[in-house]
């Protein structure tokens, strides 16, 4: 399961770059990211109907069926990019493509939910969250050393290879629980008012993140440090790592209850001092964001270890997609303030208000209670 994992995290992790990069080789860098931005979008917005299916289908079906569908886009968009074809095809054809992707990587979620117990839970998710952390420094490092070096088309080889491993693989394994079909309300994990406050949540500590993400590039442009830009962002993803690691090593926490806005209350208090470190120096900088990054990945698997147990009984998959849907929202609201906050206002004002979202998440997990998983 975690070999499943970690390919299936790490095909994620290259297929942002490979578009930019296959498009781009054609069209201008405007155009590649207009077409990144479609498959994302495409992605997020059909994640909950993707996750629907998974839980109330058989799974190999549905996976073969989305696996079948994305590679013929996959196939249709090289094509079209690489003929030179009309920018509104390849914009719609990345758009299906993020569309139809198979949900490996978020399913991996709900298997860990059914192949671990209450006490080695934590240690699972915080796993799958280190390895999330680990494909978002290799992933983007393969993705552009094969398109640069041999050839667009090969990264996409080689995300399809692996994409199509996962699928074998996780049809076949045991962990997969059997679907029972029914429909439950039509509205699915978002009838719980627990899980509503934990998407927000989650968007609201996703958006911290990426803020940081967005606004440590333009401080270091800020301060003529340039130089400094990769390992601002590579030392945030190895405290990231080293955070989930430190997770895992504890089974289960005192109180489920209290532990997500224990945890929010910390990474602000940390994102608070990337920001006081701004005042000091481009080095200072670089000490603190390990610290900042320190338990974004526990956050991650806290969240999910959380949304798994407010999920609706056979929903889990689904609940998991709502979560990455929510990702994504974040994750696009926090780099279209902060920029523009960052770019009006400076990067040292626009990092203080990191840590003002992380207190927001922590305050709206208060009351995102659940039930005690047995």
């Amino acid at each position: 399961m975690a070999t499943i994992g970690m390919t299936s995290k790490l095909a994620s992790s290259m297929a942002g770059l490979s578009l930019l990069l296959l498009v781009s080789s054609t069209y201008s860098y405007g155009t590649a990211g207009v077409a990144v931005s479609c498959s994302t979008l495409g992605q997020g917005l059909t994640a909950p109907l993707r996750g629907r299916l998974i839980d109330r289908y058989p799974v190999g079906p549905v996976l073969l069926g989305c696996l079948f569908a994305h590679l013929t886009v996959t196939a249709a968009l090289i094509v079209s990019a690489r003929g030179g074809g009309n920018t509104t095809v390849v914009c719609a054809l990345a758009a299906a493509m993020g569309s139809t992707a198979p949900p490996v990587a978020v399913m991996m979620r709900s298997l860990w939910h059914s192949a671990t117990t209450g006490t080695t839970l934590s240690t699972a998710m915080a796993l799958d969250a280190s390895m999330m952390g680990a494909a978002l420094i290799v992933g983007p490092v393969l993705a552009s050393w094969l398109s640069l070096s041999l050839s667009p088309v090969m990264s996409y080889a080689a995300i399809t290879a692996m994409t199509a491993t996962t699928v074998t693989l996780v049809i076949k394994s045991p962990a997969v629980p059997a679907r029972s079909g029914r429909t439950g309300h039509w509205l699915g994990p978002l009838a719980s008012p627990s899980l509503r406050r934990l998407l927000v949540a989650d968007a609201l500590f996703v958006m911290a993140v990426t803020a940081v993400d967005v606004v440590l590039p333009i401080y270091a442009r800020e301060e003529h440090a340039v130089e400094l830009t990769g390992l601002y962002l590579g030392s945030l993803a190895v405290g990231s790592v080293l955070g989930s690691f430190a997770l895992g090593a504890v089974p289960q926490l005192p109180s489920r209850s209290l532990e997500l806005p224990v945890l929010l209350g910390v990474f602000a208090i940390g994102a608070a001092a990337l920001a006081v470190a701004t005042q000091f120096s481009p080095v200072a900088v670089l000490t603190a964001c390990p610290v900042a990054g320190l338990l974004i990945g526990s956050l991650f698997a806290v969240l999910r270890t959380r949304g798994g147990d407010l999920a609706p009984k056979g929903r889990v998959t689904e609940t998991m997609s709502w979560l990455s849907t929510f990702d994504m929202a974040g994750g696009a609201a926090g780099a279209a303030v902060f920029a523009q906050l960052a770019d009006s206002k400076g990067s040292r004002t626009a990092l203080v208000a990191v840590p003002v979202l992380a207190v927001m998440a922590a305050a709206v997990s208060w009351r995102a209670r659940t039930r005690q998983r047995q």
